[in-house]
């Protein structure tokens, strides 16, 4: 991590923790927008969230003394004070350790609906607006526990903890002093709880680093984000105080706004494209007037299965039946996926324990007749040849035994964002690639070990393209329609 890439995510982190413009969903932009993650380290996420803790604290220092030693002499209001704590923790106790990792998988990456969860927060605290301003309500425990389904729905990144809780409470009915420093001294439990676990998983799973020779964007991180916490927990008060959280309602729509519009962007750009050497027609023509280098009988047909037909939570996607590919030409007349009916049993077998993981297989191509082969051959440039596969040795896709995959979430049914788009002809396609975020890296190496357990190898150029280890076809140049009329027989 850069020093700069550190500063911006201390402030942002110190700033958006206390800021009721949700830390999780201002962290999501910045990854985006950097192409960076902080998650992807796990030191320096403990180390921003000590250092906001710590901003808590120094801020609310005589409160959390009160409290503290009211507890040791067993002082009814300060008992009572706590015991209100540990029940507006429960929720995000329980809803965080069962679904933080669905709602991980969900939204990490996805602009879309985290600009949309800012727009919630951003009515949230519109309708702080029309509140009682000058109430001397308490917060009970009813109260409490609401206030704690409010923050246990900030695990959600765009939802704004500060936002969700002070907006709770003054829709209770709460004085607004209260509310802030409930909210605050609340927020206490679950970030010391979040620290341990990720402390806990790191030491386990060997992911909690020690520093070695550059320290300096840890210290930059930590300062950062403690002082611009202090910052922003002052502020806090301030704004509360007189009743200005409608301002920070306009703001996290405007954000909102720019974080759907930067998602529905990047979902039009993800298509890697290239400007054909020669005209699709002409390509066509000459793969069509060619020979394959072997072609075997058509008893070869027998080993291809169509894979819709074999399992229904399989998706296709067939990239080569649209003008959404590298060519942007259509190449089949519809959109069908066949594989060696050994390979298929297999993809299967993958696609079953992929579900048990919350993801299910896109098929993007199965067999490909070498026709195509050829097309794409004469059609890219030489520079780039080696992301396609030269006719005179035919592809594992000829032989009906090369699968093109990639996986969408069961929880939504969407494609998961990958680190680079299908068929892109970069060095994000490679397997091994280090770049991209860590969940993203997580997926693609969960797809690559699964596939490899079901006798696939992964092709060292593309993430997403599958070689099954145990053909024995031919190449094969039939049209869909031909293995159609073949099979019929």
């Amino acid at each position: 991590m850069e020093w700069y890439e550190a500063l911006i995510l201390g402030i942002i982190q110190g700033l958006t923790e206390f800021l009721p413009i949700s830390s999780s969903g201002h962290l999501e932009i910045a990854s985006f927008l950097l192409k960076t993650n902080p998650s992807n380290n796990l030191f320096f996420t403990v180390l921003v969230h000590i250092a906001t803790a710590i901003s808590i604290i120094y801020v609310f220092k005589k409160d959390i003394y009160n409290i503290l030693s009211g507890l040791i002499k067993f002082k009814k209001n300060e008992i009572e004070f706590a015991s209100k704590i540990i029940v507006s923790s429960m929720p995000v106790g329980i809803i965080g350790l069962m679904y933080e990792k669905k709602i991980e998988t969900l939204f990490t990456g996805n602009m879309t609906l985290v600009g949309s969860m800012l727009i919630v927060t951003s009515l949230l605290l519109f309708f702080t607006f029309f509140s009682k301003k000058d109430s001397d309500r308490s917060v009970s425990f009813k109260d409490a526990f609401i206030i704690g389904l409010a923050q246990a729905l900030a695990i959600i990144p765009g939802i704004s903890r500060s936002g969700a809780t002070i907006s709770t409470a003054i829709l209770l009915k709460v004085n607004r002093e209260e509310a802030t420093r409930f909210s605050f001294i609340m927020v206490l439990v679950p970030i010391f709880g979040i620290l341990l676990l990720k402390i806990y998983h790191g030491i386990i799973n060997s992911e909690l680093i020690v520093l070695k020779d550059n320290t300096i964007p840890y210290i930059i991180g930590f300062l950062s984000a403690l002082i611009s916490g202090i910052f922003a927990c002052r502020l806090m008060l301030k704004i509360v105080r007189e009743s200005k959280l409608i301002y920070f309602s306009f703001y996290c729509l405007a954000i909102g706004i720019i974080g759907i519009l930067s998602g529905c962007y990047d979902k039009k750009n993800e298509l890697f494209t290239i400007t054909p050497v020669q005209e699709i027609s002409k390509i066509r023509e000459i793969a069509l007037s060619a020979s394959p280098p072997s072609l075997d009988s058509t008893e070869s047909h027998l080993y291809l299965v169509e894979v819709s037909e074999l399992d229904k939570t399989i998706k296709l996607d067939i990239r080569y039946a649209s003008t959404k590919n590298f060519m942007q030409s259509k190449f089949y007349k519809n959109a069908r996926a066949f594989l060696n009916e050994d390979a298929a049993k297999n993809l299967i077998r993958a696609n079953e324990e992929l579900m048990k993981n919350g993801f299910g297989l896109i098929i993007y191509d199965g067999y490909r007749p070498w026709f195509i082969t050829k097309m794409f051959w004469e059609g890219t440039p030489n520079d780039l040849k080696h992301f396609v596969a030269d006719p005179e040795m035919g592809s594992v896709h000829n032989r009906g035994c090369a699968i093109d995959i990639g996986l969408y979430n069961i929880a939504n049914g969407e494609p998961v964002n990958m680190i680079s788009g299908y068929d892109e002809f970069t060095e994000k396609a490679y397997p091994n690639y280090t770049g991209g975020t860590k969940k993203q890296r997580e997926i693609r190496d969960l797809l690559i070990s699964v596939m490899k357990k079901n006798n696939f190898s992964v092709y060292e150029y593309e993430w997403w393209h599958f070689n099954y280890e145990k053909c024995n076809s031919g190449i094969m140049n039939f049209s869909f329609d031909e293995l159609d009329s073949i099979n019929s027989i």
